[in-house]
């Protein structure tokens, strides 16, 4: 796909009007060819976490009703949302009314569906769900980075299962250049990572251009061929933009936790 046509970085008018055709989908393969991943040695299960919290729309009276809005989808469809058309569609809810709770879900479902041919679950809730537990921060190292050597090895041999994250990622929107900020949680089993030489790599994205569900792939691609680990699940939580969050899952683990819930910053 062309990313100049994509609604990302163009200026928009907002939309009045219920309009499905507002939805865009990315092929998964171009986008994995233009990052470089290669998933044939490296596979995984996967699921791509969308929480919108200006869901808004009217019901039979014309009254405005609001709620969160949760939709997953299997990193294995052929398609994934771009982020600004699902803001856009979304937005083309809000003046259009429902006999029913039930009736924007089935609407909303069928949508998504539609942009990405696959099976998506969906859920609406009065609140958001509740925040990630504190684990421990590979951020609060200290000293510099500069003197961890490239040649360092990646891992020990003491074997451990952890879960660990770091608060301070940063990427690049591929269209626009701006900043996308995230908390990146890394949950494995196998030899122990070197943290100085993890932070080390995480922040290498600072500037790299690449969607959420691109950079997720490629940590995930990249720790399994450097750690080796028995088993390893990566999750990405974003800071949400015009309302919305994606959190991207990848995981060696077939039965790989898919509730996914907030961290703090969110």
């Amino acid at each position: 796909m062309d990313l100049d046509k994509l609604p990302l970085g163009k200026r928009t008018t907002y939309p009045k009007k219920y309009d499905p055709s507002l939805l865009v989908g990315i092929s998964r393969q171009e986008s994995r060819t233009r990052s470089g991943i290669s998933i044939q040695d490296n596979p995984f299960y996967g699921l791509d976490s969308w929480t919108a919290y200006e869901l808004s729309w009217l019901d039979i009276k014309g009254i405005p009703k609001n709620g969160v809005l949760y939709a997953a989808y299997e990193s294995s469809t052929e398609k994934f949302i771009e982020s600004k058309s699902l803001k856009l569609y979304l937005n083309s809810i809000n003046n259009k009314k429902f006999g029913a709770r039930e009736d924007l879900l089935a609407l909303i479902k069928n949508d998504l569906q539609q942009c990405i041919s696959n099976e998506v679950d969906i859920e609406i809730r009065n609140t958001p769900k509740e925040f990630i537990k504190g684990n421990k921060s590979v951020d609060l190292l200290k000293g510099s980075l500069e003197s961890e050597k490239d040649e360092a090895p990646w891992v020990n041999s003491n074997k451990i299962t952890e879960d660990i994250s770091c608060d301070v990622f940063r990427s690049l929107c591929p269209v626009t250049g701006q900043p996308d900020w995230a908390t990146i949680r890394i949950n494995y089993s196998g030899k122990h990572i070197n943290y100085r030489k993890l932070l080390k790599y995480l922040l290498s994205y600072r500037n790299m251009q690449a969607f959420h569900e691109e950079c997720v792939e490629k940590i995930f691609v990249d720790i399994n061929a450097f750690c080796e680990p028995d088993d390893l699940t990566v999750t990405a939580n974003y800071m949400r933009r015009g309302g919305i969050e994606l959190n991207p899952v990848r995981s060696s683990v077939k039965e790989f936790n898919k509730e996914i819930l907030r961290e703090i910053k969110q």
